[in-house]
């Protein structure tokens, strides 16, 4: 049994991933998504590469913490 203080780094630890990754793909591909949808508003397509990040992140660490359980 993991202790509190143990899974609370855990989570700490996948919020900074996350930030970390949607940064470091924000210019790439906030670029590409710029060029196929010229209609977007560049705030809107950097919220999804983060929201898309979270997202992914999240599930597969609930996922896979589930499947230990």
């Amino acid at each position: 049994m993991a202790s509190r203080a143990g899974i609370i780094g855990i989570f700490a630890a996948i919020g900074f991933a996350i930030g970390f990754m949607a940064y470091l793909a924000t210019p790439a591909v906030g670029q590409y998504l710029k060029e196929m949808w010229p209609m977007l508003d560049q705030s809107i397509i950097l919220a999804m590469i983060c929201g898309g990040a979270g997202a992914a992140i999240s599930t597969i660490t609930v996922t896979a913490w589930a499947k230990r359980a």
